[in-house]
């Protein structure tokens, strides 16, 4: 968010937080590593946690939570099922998925097909204010877990006292969705 004040985000910038955390989960749960007991599917997914390295497990459930808690309460009810760009990862990579809304950056605004303007929720500023804390902090240790993981002793007990290398796009992706 622009500025040094926190504040509940217009719908540009709630939509450009939860595009950037999609793009995050997507890089997290297709991650190569990530394995799962049987394919996944836009409505199910089942990791294996024995085969997922807990390093990786661990932060793709967390910033999915941070999402799912965090993000998604200032998108338009339904978005992640009906806008590509803010889908889960499953959906996303289903080219037989039906999308029925898009995002309109020349007007900041979520139309469906027939265009019409999808509303953003407005929450109470102290609901609003509290939400994006919470992105910060999550975001501050996520970024600490991913990109320092294998220097620093507190990220690696963080997730379970291995090192794991997540790859370049996830650090680029968290350097992205967090800056710091």
């Amino acid at each position: 968010m622009p500025g040094d004040k926190i504040k509940h985000p217009s719908p540009a910038e709630a939509f450009e937080l939860a595009t950037k955390h999609a793009a995050l989960l997507r890089a997290l749960f297709l991650h190569p590593r990530y394995k799962y007991l049987q394919p996944p599917t836009a409505d199910f997914i089942k990791p294996d946690t024995d085969q997922t390295p807990k390093p990786l497990f661990f932060v793709a459930d967390f910033v999915q939570n941070t999402y799912i808690n965090y993000v998604i309460p200032f998108l338009p009810a339904g978005a992640t099922r009906k806008c590509k760009a803010v889908a889960n990862p499953w959906a996303w990579s289903d080219p037989n998925y039906k999308w029925g809304w898009e995002w309109d950056a020349e007007t900041s605004t979520l139309k469906d097909a027939e265009g019409k303007v999808q509303e953003f929720p407005k929450h109470p500023e102290k609901f609003a204010v509290g939400k994006i804390g919470d992105i910060f902090g999550r975001g501050f240790m996520t970024s600490k877990i991913v990109l320092e993981n294998g220097t620093d002793p507190k990220a690696r007990l963080m997730v379970g006292g291995q090192s794991f290398d997540f790859g370049e796009e996830v650090g680029r992706l968290v350097k992205d969705t967090y800056p710091m």
